[in-house]
């Protein structure tokens, strides 16, 4: 509570009434207020890199909650750096040993004194294993899951106390979203995580135009992780790739097509793209680092990904709705339609006038995605990281090369995998995949149909309709109840005239049963009213 009074958001502390989680000297001496002039989401981020690596990691997170905070918060936020201070050789040494029970210099061969790299969870140094192969080490920082513990309590508590105390955010479930911010950060604290995905990437990625770095898991562990040491050029270092004879066109395709098929074909994508974890390559090749943040996208999310794009393609407003709503995004029932439809069709004009340089198809998703919160809508986390993603791989693409765009690079992946779905094989095993799904439902249904009919034979069977239904569907049920009784009469009355006729029963006029006609003409004239009902015009 003492530093966000020293950034300025003491206001928040009296509008909350936060001050008895307030230190006695806090409360005693007035802080001076910093850097004043400067807006709140900035000093916001000010205060996040203050307090430390467990509240950058979550003003990062936050960042791609954008049903949270207003959009000058997010962008804002997106700008966090975890650049610290390196920590000591000595320590490196004492966590080498300590993982693996072997001093450093038996473990390499060399390693270098100085980082080339350091963040607030850990730190990065170049060595070589026993024959020279050159590796990257990455190194936990000494004590940081001590920190991260003590950090991870106090936003327990604090969330806890808002959900209490505090009405505006109690709906917002502060104490749900601790306990998976908690869950995210110590599986970042856990190395041998990231060294699985990116061995998985390595698996379904690698290829001629894309590199990623293998894992050297004999010297990877929880705190440890080693990798093949990646010898390239920073993407958006236009300098050193022109002095260097790449091909910046080459290099943009490249990476692009990649990203496409990790979206498009595999459903897992990396969700930090930027320009420090992307490399070029020699040949052209660009390399991944860095697969601590990794998106997932479902079959179903993939297809109406495509469903998207062509929507976009074609400047549909409609078609992009009911993506949006497959998507369960939003939900027809709770929003003004015509509404959310107009506002969608301005967006989309807005972009679909730009020239195929300047359009920026991320950028254009997190719009849409913004416009659906405003509308209560509930957007899936793999979405918004989706989104940031696409932003960052565009712009780095459009650094490498002015005239990029994804959407012409996607029209080959969009067709291919359209025509994919709609080939009979492809069915053929959607179906197969619904078996199982149909088959529970089918078995279950005689149970379901069962209990039903005893609680209509006890008299228990209740049917809720909502209080706000419109008068006139009322009616119709009315109208359709009677419509329906007046055809079960009908048809009461023509099996009862059918068997009379058959059973001869009298009296007869003209050898003709009396009450058997009697009962087709009553049936004959309830018919041809309900004929007439039906077919009737109403007001």
């Amino acid at each position: 509570m003492g530093v966000a009074t020293k950034y300025g958001f003491g206001h928040i502390v009296d509008r909350f009434n936060l001050h008895p989680l307030r230190s006695v000297t806090d409360r005693v001496t007035k802080t001076q207020a910093v850097h004043p002039k400067l807006s709140d989401p900035k000093r916001l981020r000010l205060m996040f890199e203050e307090l430390g690596p467990t509240y950058i990691k979550l003003g990062q997170i936050l960042s791609t909650k954008e049903d949270l905070l207003p959009k000058e918060y997010v962008k804002e936020l997106e700008k966090l750096q975890d650049d610290v201070p390196p920590f000591d050789y000595d320590d490196v040494c004492n966590i080498v040993a300590e993982e693996f029970g072997t001093p450093i210099d038996e473990m390499f061969e060399t390693f270098s004194r100085e980082p080339i790299a350091s963040a607030s969870l850990g730190q990065a140094h170049i060595a070589t294993l026993s024959g020279g192969r050159k590796v990257a080490v990455k190194v936990q920082r000494p004590g940081i899951k001590e920190v991260i513990d003590s950090d991870i309590q106090i936003l327990r508590d604090l969330a806890r106390f808002a959900k209490r105390h505090i009405k505006e955010v109690s709906s917002l479930d502060p104490v749900g979203f601790v306990t998976e911010f908690e869950r995210n950060l110590r599986a970042e604290l856990d190395y041998t995580l990231e060294a699985q995905s990116t061995d998985e990437f390595r698996e379904t990625f690698g290829c001629d135009t894309v590199h990623v770095p293998e894992i050297c898991w004999d010297h990877t562990s929880q705190r440890v992780m080693t990798m093949e040491f990646i010898d390239g050029i920073k993407i958006t270092d236009i300098e050193a790739i022109d002095a260097a004879g790449l091909e910046r066109t080459t290099l943009s395709r490249n990476f692009a097509n990649s990203f496409l098929k990790q979206v498009f074909f595999c459903g897992m994508f990396h969700a930090d793209p930027h320009p420090g974890n992307v490399f070029a390559m020699e040949g052209n090749v660009v390399a991944f680092i860095d697969f601590g943040m990794i998106g997932y996208l479902d079959r179903e999310t993939r297809a109406d990904l495509v469903d998207f794009f062509i929507a976009i393609a074609d400047n549909d407003a409609g078609a992009v709705i009911k993506v949006i709503e497959s998507m369960g995004i939003i939900n027809y029932d709770e929003i003004d339609v015509m509404q959310f439809r107009f506002e969608i069709s301005n967006l989309i004009h807005k972009y679909y006038g730009r020239s195929l340089r300047n359009m920026n198809t991320g950028e254009m998703m997190r719009e849409m995605l913004q416009l659906a919160l405003k509308y209560h809508g509930t957007v899936p986390p793999s979405l918004m990281m989706l989104s940031k993603a696409l932003m960052t791989e565009e712009g780095i693409c459009a650094q490498l090369d002015p005239d990029y765009n994804l959407q012409e690079l996607a029209k080959p992946y969009i067709k291919k995998l359209t025509q994919k779905r709609m080939a009979p094989k492809e069915m053929l095993q959607e179906w197969v995949r619904m078996m199982p799904g149909l088959g529970r439902f089918v078995r279950a249904l005689p149970d379901r149909i069962d209990r039903a009919l005893m609680r209509v034979e006890k008299g228990t069977l209740h049917i809720e309709f909502d209080k706000d239904v419109p008068h006139h569907i009322v009616s119709e049920f009315n109208l359709m109840s009677k419509r329906i009784s007046a055809s079960l009469i009908v048809a009461a009355f023509i099996v009862a005239g059918a068997l009379i006729t058959h059973s001869r029963v009298g009296p007869h006029i003209y050898d003709i049963p009396l009450i058997g006609s009697t009962a087709f003409t009553i049936a004959g004239i309830l018919g041809v009213w309900l004929v007439y009902s039906l077919i009737k015009p109403r007001s």
